[in-house]
C-alpha cells in the first residue's frame, strides 16, 4: 500500500519557513507552537532528515530543508489557490505589505484598484509603520524610504522623489515663482514643514541657490503638514507623490514649475517570503512608479 502523503504536514512546514519561525507560524495557523513543532517532527521521520537547525528558540533551514522548500512551496501555494477556488470561488490570496504612514495614504492605497483589477484573486493587506523594519514581521513586502531602515534585506530602489513647492490656492494668488527674486519673496510668506522630514526645506533652498529658510509652522508628520497647506495655513515643500491629486482636483498648486529631487524608495522582501504573488506584486509595484 502507497505511503499516505504528508500534506498537511507539508503545509506546516512551508508556513514556518514564510513566517519566519515556529511561533510566528502558529500564529498564522491558529494552533500552538507545540502543534506546529510536531507537524514538522512527523515530515523530518518521513523523511528521514533534519530540516531545521534549532537554537535558543529559531530555526534555522538546514540544506535538505532549503531544497524541500525550493521544491514544494510554490506546488503547495498552487494547491491551496485551487482549493480555495473550489471551496469559495472570491477567496484570494494574500500578499502583506508594510510602508510608512504617508506612503501607504497618499501613493500606494490610492493604486491599489488597478492592482485588484488586474490581479483579482491577489488580495494586498497594508499596515503602516515608520522607522526600522522588524525584519522577522509575518510581512512579504517592506516599503522603506531610507535604505537603511530594511535592516540588512536586499533593497531594490523602485522610484524617485521628487518635492514640489505647493500652497493653497487662496495663498498662491499673484505668487507663481519664476525669477530667483521671486524665490526670495518665501522669506515674507508662512512656510509648512514637518519634523519627521526636516530635510526639504534645506534641500530646496540648496538647489535653488538660497539662503535656508526656517520653517514658521511645523507639524509631527506629512500627513499633517500636507493638510496644514491645503488649508492655507503655509507654503509647503512636499514629495509631489504625496500630493497629485490634490495639484489634479485644486486644493492645491504649485507655486514653481521645477520638481526638486529630494531622495528615493526601496522595497524589500521579507525573508522566505519570495513566491508568484509576491512577484506579481513587486511587478505592478515597479509600474506605477514608473508612471
Amino acid at each position: 500500500m502507497a505511503t499516505r502523503l504528508p500534506l498537511n504536514a507539508l503545509h506546516v512546514f512551508c508556513a514556518v519557513v514564510r513566517s519566519g519561525g515556529f511561533r510566528p507560524a502558529a500564529q498564522v495557523l491558529c494552533v500552538t507552537p507545540g502543534a506546529v513543532s510536531r507537524q514538522v517532527q512527523a515530515l523530518e521521520q518521513h523523511l528521514g532528515q533534519a530540516l531545521f537547525e534549532r537554537s535558543a528558540g529559531t530555526a534555522t533551514l538546514t540544506p535538505a530543508g532549503r531544497q524541500l522548500h525550493q521544491r514544494v512551496a510554490d506546488k503547495m501555494e498552487s494547491i491551496g489557490a485551487a482549493l480555495d477556488g473550489a471551496q469559495a470561488g472570491e477567496r484570494r490570496s494574500t500578499v502583506r505589505v508594510d510602508a510608512g504612514v504617508t506612503l501607504a495614504m497618499h501613493w500606494l492605497i490610492p493604486r491599489l484598484r488597478s492592482f485588484s483589477e488586474r490581479h483579482p484573486r491577489i488580495q494586498v493587506q497594508v499596515r503602516t509603520s515608520d522607522g526600522a523594519i522588524d525584519a522577522a514581521a509575518p510581512v512579504d513586502v517592506f516599503i522603506r524610504r531610507e535604505e537603511a531602515e530594511l535592516q540588512g534585506l536586499p533593497a531594490q530602489v523602485f522610484m524617485s522623489e521628487r518635492s514640489a513647492l505647493v500652497a493653497n490656492p487662496s495663498l498662491a494668488t499673484g505668487r507663481t515663482l519664476r525669477t530667483t527674486r521671486d524665490l526670495r519673496g518665501l522669506a515674507r510668506l508662512p512656510r509648512v514643514a514637518a519634523r519627521s522630514r526636516p530635510d526639504l526645506w534645506p534641500q530646496w533652498c540648496r538647489f535653488h541657490g538660497l539662503d535656508e529658510l526656517e520653517p514658521t509652522l511645523e507639524f509631527d508628520n506629512t500627513v499633517l503638514a500636507i493638510q496644514a497647506a491645503a488649508q492655507g495655513l503655509g507654503v509647503c515643500v512636499v514629495p509631489e507623490i504625496f500630493v497629485a491629486g490634490m495639484l489634479d482636483s485644486g486644493a492645491l498648486c504649485c507655486l514653481h514649475a521645477q520638481r526638486v529631487e529630494t531622495g528615493s524608495y526601496a522595497f524589500a522582501v521579507g525573508r522566505r517570503r519570495e513566491s508568484a504573488r509576491v512577484n506579481t506584486f513587486i511587478e505592478w509595484l515597479r509600474g506605477p512608479a514608473a508612471a
